[in-house]
């Protein structure tokens, strides 16, 4: 599992080193390039797209353009436009925000996996380069994607962090005791896919559980405040004789 983060990481850096070599003047390379750019900003939004489906975020609108919208220039971009932004939380806003690194990351490796099977066409295993390549081009979060992800952290910090917790503790366990060595699978990828199914899974576990222990919690806290005067026994005091009025003997 954590090597998985080194994977995102150079993933990361690569997808970086490819938005650099648009500023250089690659010639008729730069139209290859902005080929391959447009199919991996189509995975990206669609990467957006489909966790906005699996998390419940209503989407009001996704776009991809191959040219920009002020210059004309061959520029590919685009964006998804969720519904109610600010109803959406801090965890929803971080999976979806990197939601392109996860997919690209687990399709480029189905990519790998294909170049290690013999037996395919040729062009087979020319698509499956071209389209690492472009996975590698629309991996990374765009800046409004980490500003939507911040927006939302600072709208809510608590239960930010709380949510936060939840994760951390779901990724242990998943770590430490959860073995998928019995189960197999045609290509690796699909193994890091079953963790973060079961991930996800635990989270919702978690945050139920603990949301019914502080449900019970608070229902004990209001049975301890009832009056004790009103639940303990009174002892028989008998009322004196002469409050009574009754003359007592002196004797």
């Amino acid at each position: 599992m954590f090597e998985d983060l080194c994977f995102y990481l150079l993933i990361f850096a690569i997808s970086f080193l490819f938005h650099y070599l648009w500023r250089l003047n690659l010639g008729p390379f730069l139209v290859f390039l902005n080929i391959l750019g447009f199919i991996g900003v189509l995975v990206h939004e669609i990467s957006h797209y489909i966790f906005c489906v699996i998390l419940g975020v209503p989407v009001e609108r996704i776009r991809v353009y191959y040219r920009s919208r002020s210059t004309g220039i061959a520029a590919p971009n685009g964006y998804v436009k969720p519904k109610e932004p600010e109803r959406v939380s801090f965890l929803q806003g971080f999976v979806v925000a990197i939601a392109p690194l996860l997919v690209s990351t687990w399709l480029f490796f189905l990519c790998l996996d294909i170049f290690a099977i013999e037996g395919f066409e040729p062009w087979i295993y020319l698509l499956a380069g071209l389209m690492s390549i472009s996975l590698l081009i629309g991996s990374s979060p765009s800046g409004p994607d980490i500003g939507f992800c911040y927006k939302r952290l600072m709208e809510s910090p608590t239960y930010s962090l709380y949510q936060i917790v939840i994760l951390f503790i779901s990724i242990l366990t998943v770590v430490f005791l959860i073995n998928y060595s019995w189960m197999t699978f045609p290509f690796e990828f699909f193994h890091y896919i079953a963790q973060y199914i079961t991930i996800g899974v635990l989270y919702f576990v978690y945050k139920y559980v603990f949301r019914g222990m502080y449900l019970l919690m608070k229902k004990a806290g209001k049975s301890s405040t009832i009056n004790v005067n009103k639940i303990t026994r009174k002892r028989h005091k008998p009322m004196k004789p002469h409050k009574l009025g009754i003359e007592e003997p002196h004797w």
